[in-house]
């Protein structure tokens, strides 16, 4: 008996490593869920990144517009996965992006200030960036460096309007790439 207690208390633990990643997510008093993983890929290119939505219990099952608009703690992780990725190629992206969430109802003023959070770092495959939308606060981004190992705050942009216009080039009604909007819903 005390066997079989001691072998599901190590399945248990395994499995909760193995499905969550062995990484958990608390922001703005809540503990945030994966709620899934897309991959962000490009014709003759492959993957350039994957993606992950992290979202409180509640969103879970709720529509991408309603997980754009939630003044909610939310984030997305960016995991890079292409050598072919700049700052210069993300910043480019990106800034399409906007005008993309833009032309679908999601405008921000912030982005450009956003974007130049980011101009003194040098991407490379396997770095991670990190965007915490915390209600009250703003989103916070951070910067993992794969070859320092280090991570750099880049910054907090203000506002559930910028979040909205953010979330959308993934979530919106024209996103930067369908498959990937349903990986990230975990659909």
């Amino acid at each position: 008996m005390k066997k079989a207690v001691v072998c599901m208390l190590c399945v248990f633990a395994f499995s909760a490593i193995f499905l969550t990643d062995g990484y958990t997510l608390r922001l703005g008093n809540k503990d945030l869920i994966k709620l899934g993983v897309g991959q962000r890929t490009m014709f003759l290119i492959g993957t350039v990144y994957y993606a992950s939505l992290w979202v409180p219990q509640e969103l879970k099952g709720k529509s991408a517009k309603e997980i754009i608009e939630a003044d909610e703690p939310c984030a997305v992780i960016l995991n890079i996965d292409s050598k072919l990725i700049t700052t210069e190629k993300f910043l480019k992206a990106t800034r399409e992006g906007f005008a993309k969430a833009a032309a679908s109802g999601y405008p921000t003023a912030k982005s450009e200030a956003f974007l130049s959070k980011f101009k003194d770092i040098q991407m490379s495959k396997g770095d991670v960036v990190y965007l915490y939308y915390t209600p009250g606060v703003g989103l916070d981004a951070k910067y993992k460096s794969k070859a320092t190992g280090e991570t750099k705050n880049v910054g907090v942009t203000p506002g559930l309007d910028f979040k909205k216009a953010l979330f959308a080039i993934w979530l919106g009604p024209n996103p930067v790439q369908e498959s990937l909007k349903k990986g990230m819903l975990g659909q």
